[in-house]
């Protein structure tokens, strides 16, 4: 039940790659990367498999409009960064579980769920004290004194407590891995591989933008800690505004990029299973519910239980700047730090991607598709790739 209810359900993890460019110069998008877009319109929708596009600023026009047509009509697919990617991986890798990139044959991932740098952050503001169930969890650490949080105070004992989680998660995910293998060692898998196989030891991060916009508000603004009967914090008064992740303003957009980096350094300085390379994602779709709803009141104004933002999403509401705005305060996050993914569910108006019929790229044939605000209704009848897309 516990899993069932962390990854709610039990996905398959299935994800197609499609389309991206070669490390030559040419493009890798085919007649199939158009007819596996198409079933959106066949087949319809269905969390899975996938369907992620690789994208580069340099894919055939063609393929651009039609993925941006499919997009408007089924809100389904998934769009990856082949630039950034081919430079680490060349152009022979694929998408494995929802956006790690890895060299097919070549590589392999330790998986390892999430840790929750939200509520690490509660942790460190009370010793190590568990905010909800009122128990000594973490390292007995002095917690934060005074009627109003101090940034520097705050941010010393929070690196601490960082340091800490990180060495549990690691230790933890060690021991699932040699157990995993000692009992169920996925042979079939391994034999499609090459002899020597690349590791990685994939780490996660939960509630990355709680954290961002919870330290904005201690810097630039007046965090006040609320208290129970026994000394510890349960919610917090915040005077004043502060910048808000999202909003491509760099005083609190910065300081996601900083935490990024810290706990991965945290994690890297732990020997690995197999010597695998550590690395971590910003990656919680579905778990940012169940994150939340274990994690008490954070300084950001969030309360008691109410779920995180999914990925490297600003928290619901906060990204008030628009769409680029908000693209571009997730595109400052280190992918050095962060080569297990980095993920933002982005959901708007058809409109919000040019001027109605202007999508991207200049005028689009939008054929039947019908909008209502402020979802896209799928109701296209002609899903067809554009003409000439084949030839080019």
């Amino acid at each position: 039940p516990e899993y069932q209810n962390l990854f709610s359900g039990d996905p398959q993890w299935v994800t197609e790659s499609i389309g991206g460019m070669g490390v030559d110069g040419r493009t890798l998008v085919t007649k199939m990367s158009y007819r596996y877009l198409h079933t959106l319109e066949t087949m319809g929708t269905s969390p899975e498999p996938n369907l992620t596009v690789l994208w580069s600023t340099r894919l055939p026009q063609a393929f651009k409009e039609f993925c941006a047509k499919t997009s408007i009509a089924s809100s389904s697919i998934q769009y990856e960064n082949d630039d950034v990617m081919r430079v680490y991986h060349g152009d022979d890798y694929a998408i494995a579980c929802c956006v790690s990139s890895m060299r097919v044959g070549k590589e392999m991932q330790f998986f390892g769920a999430r840790a929750n740098l939200a509520k690490c952050l509660l942790y460190a503001l009370n010793g190590g004290v568990d905010e909800v169930s009122k128990k000594q969890i973490g390292p007995k650490y002095r917690p934060v004194e005074g009627d109003t949080l101090d940034f520097d105070d705050v941010m010393s004992k929070y690196k601490d407590m960082m340091k800490w989680l990180a060495g549990v998660y690691v230790n933890t995910l060690n021991i699932i891995h040699y157990m995993h293998d000692k009992y169920c060692y996925e042979a079939i898998q391994m034999a499609l591989h090459d002899k020597d196989v690349h590791r990685w030891f994939a780490t996660g991060i939960a509630g990355l933008s709680v954290v961002a916009d919870s330290l904005s508000a201690i810097k630039y603004a007046k965090v006040h800690p609320v208290r129970d009967e026994n000394g510890v914090i349960v919610d917090f008064d915040i005077e004043g505004d502060f910048p808000k992740y999202g909003n491509d303003d760099d005083r609190v957009d910065s300081i996601a990029h900083d935490i990024v980096h810290e706990f991965m350094e945290c994690i890297r300085r732990h020997e690995t299973y197999r010597n695998s390379v550590p690395t971590t994602s910003v990656l919680t779709i579905t778990s940012n519910v169940v994150y939340g709803k274990n994690t008490g009141a954070t300084p950001d104004g969030r309360k008691a239980g109410v779920p995180f933002a999914p990925g490297a999403n600003p928290m619901h509401q906060r990204d008030t700047h628009g769409a680029i705005a908000s693209l571009s305060s997730v595109s400052k996050l280190p992918f050095r730090d962060a080569q297990d993914g980095i993920s933002n569910t982005f959901s708007i108006v058809p409109g919000a991607l040019g001027k109605e019929d202007q999508v991207m790229f200049g005028d689009l044939d939008l054929g039947d598709i019908e909008f209502e605000n402020p979802v896209a209704c799928c109701d296209c009848t002609d899903s067809s790739a554009p003409e000439g897309a084949e030839d080019r």
